[in-house]
C-alpha cells in the first residue's frame, strides 16, 4: 500500500509509484481530506449548539434499577 498527501497547484499532476508497483494492477483514489483539526473543534461547537438550548437535568441522585427496566408484564 502506498499514500501520499499532496496539495496540486494545477489540473493534471505525476505521481512517481515505488518499484514494486510497476507491472501490477494499481488502483488511484482521490479525495479531499478535511484538516481533522478544524472538524474537531467545529464538531464540538457545533454540537454545544445543538445541546444548550435544552435544559440542563441533574442526574447525580438518579438511580437505575436494571429489574425494573426489564420488567415488561
Amino acid at each position: 500500500m502506498f499514500t501520499k498527501t499532496i496539495i496540486p497547484k494545477k489540473k493534471s499532476i505525476t505521481i512517481n509509484l515505488p518499484e514494486s508497483f510497476i507491472g501490477e494492477n494499481v488502483r488511484l483514489i482521490a479525495i479531499i481530506e478535511k484538516n481533522e483539526i478544524e472538524n474537531k473543534t467545529s464538531n464540538a461547537k457545533s454540537i454545544q449548539q445543538i445541546y444548550s438550548k435544552y435544559p440542563k437535568i441533574d442526574l447525580s441522585d438518579f438511580k437505575f434499577n436494571r429489574s425494573d427496566a426489564n420488567d415488561f408484564e
